[in-house]
């Protein structure tokens, strides 16, 4: 007959030995935490490094708690074996999403603090989890580049379905272009001229760091060299000249500096005469007859 007193011991002896490794991964991984905010200044970096130790440590705790319960004499492969397909049979979705964190991080695909679209969701990303990104949300009702409040959250397998949009990655620069039409009586040459002295006003302390950035992914990267100059480009329609402004932006700044733009540009076409803002307009010349009895209508 065996002995249930031993039996409940060795039960218990696993329980305690299980909440041990638990606080003891809790204490590491504040103790490692401590020495990052210490030696890492900066912020998306750390919060980085924070994350991966988190995961790590959590990874770690998980495989020694599991060899605790299924004793120490077992083998460690038939051991993760079994719960590889434990989890395997619970939710394959796991799995993938598993496998997207590791290309997440071992790609680089993105880090904290990078702003990403993915699928149909665009934001910062606040926190990558083993099975999880969360993003705080910009766009949808908000017109731009501007938080809407909501917190999203991804699950990691997305990486491999959808594409993956980093916007501050590897330069932290955007182009944007603004495109004003103007009359065919207007002076479109100096209104080209203002577009371009405005452009160059925002983007001109920009450009040496951008340019040196870019030069840095041409070294990398099989990329064309580009200007980061601010440019202008005409095209004729049939009602107006259309003039657009392409210039460079910090990726997390399109919106404020295009309103800053709109605002002076309008404010100097209207000091000009000679410069007029085109739009649509209909000119009704004159009505078809009308045909059958009008009294009928009545």
């Amino acid at each position: 007959m065996p002995d249930i007193t031993i039996d409940y011991f060795a039960i218990g002896l696993k329980i305690v030995l299980s909440i041990a490794v638990g606080v003891i991964g809790w204490l590491a991984y504040r103790a490692v935490t401590e020495i990052i905010k210490r030696r890492i200044k900066d912020q998306y970096y750390m919060h980085m490094l924070r994350t991966l130790t988190r995961n790590a440590l959590f990874l770690a705790s998980s495989v020694i708690i599991l060899i605790i319960w299924l004793g120490a004499s077992s083998n460690i492969s038939i051991a993760m074996g079994i719960f590889g397909a434990g989890i395997a049979f619970a939710s394959q979705e796991v799995i993938g999403s598993f496998a997207g964190y590791i290309n997440i991080i071992s790609s680089s695909i993105y880090r904290i603090g990078d702003r990403v679209h993915i699928g149909d969701v665009t934001g910062d990303v606040m926190d990558i989890s083993i099975l999880r990104t969360t993003v705080m949300e910009i766009g949808e009702w908000v017109k731009a580049d501007q938080y809407t409040g909501r917190i999203v959250t991804i699950a990691n397998r997305a990486v491999f379905s959808a594409p993956v949009y980093n916007y501050t990655q590897h330069w932290g620069y955007l182009w944007d272009e603004i495109t004003l039409p103007v009359t065919y009586t207007s002076d479109w040459r100096r209104a080209s001229e203002i577009m371009h002295e405005h452009g160059q006003k925002y983007s001109e302390a920009l450009q040496a760091d951008a340019n040196a950035g870019l030069s840095k992914m041409i070294e990398h990267y099989p990329l064309q060299q580009t200007q980061v100059e601010p440019t202008i480009y005409l095209m004729m329609t049939d009602n107006w000249v259309e003039i657009t402004l392409r210039y460079i932006v910090r990726a997390r700044e399109r919106r404020k500096v295009k309103a800053l733009l709109h605002r002076e540009l309008l404010q100097h076409f209207e000091e000009i005469d000679n410069i007029t803002i085109a739009s649509t307009t209909i000119e009704i010349v004159g009505f078809p007859p009308l045909q059958g009895n009008i009294k009928g209508l009545q």
